[in-house]
């Protein structure tokens, strides 16, 4: 019996799976090793998109603009606590007068610490004065910070440790069968 197999590569056989094992578990890994790998690319790519996004606000013409308010959100994630500065301003830009609250390209910060969301909020005092920088494509589409401030490294190492994951489990099953 084992004689008629030699020299047949597994995916020949007429019992084998797709990955040469049994049918369903080959589709069970992998569907797995798709889903990481997939969960990865979403979370790089969404970084991406948001790095290109925090490069292209630092060209933006800016204007002055000033606070109107500025005040800390505290928001419950399950058992976690965080705090989101909110800061509303307003600037003139191309014969308009807008009203915005985006501080970040992209995500907007946050803190598990309420002294470290303080303290970052104590750049934008009511009625200051702060730079804007805004799309000249759309007046209405601005910033205060440009740079996200490397919040989004964490992001980059979950994408690529899922991907990583995915492949690797893939590979594994591969040998091990």
């Amino acid at each position: 019996m084992m004689s008629s197999r030699v020299g047949q590569r597994w995916i020949f056989r007429a019992n084998s799976g797709w990955l040469g094992g049994d049918r369903v578990t080959d589709l069970s890994v992998l569907t797995l090793c798709s889903a990481l790998v997939l969960m990865g690319m979403v979370i790089l790519v969404k970084f991406g998109v948001d790095k290109v996004r925090a490069d292209a606000t630092s060209e933006w013409p800016t204007t002055l603009g000033t606070v109107l308010s500025a005040q800390l959100e505290e928001l419950e994630y399950g058992s976690d606590l965080r705090w989101f500065p909110r800061v509303t301003y307003q600037y003139a830009a191309q014969g308009r007068t807008v009203v915005n609250t985006q501080l970040t390209p992209g995500q907007q910060p946050q803190w598990r610490d309420r002294g470290d969301a303080t303290r970052f909020l104590e750049r934008y005092l009511a009625r200051s004065r702060v730079v804007v920088y805004y799309n000249p494509a759309n007046v209405a589409d601005s910033v205060l910070e440009p740079r996200s401030g490397g919040r989004s490294d964490p992001a980059l190492g979950l994408g690529i440790a899922l991907v990583a994951l995915g492949l690797w489990c893939l590979m594994i099953y591969d040998w091990l069968r």
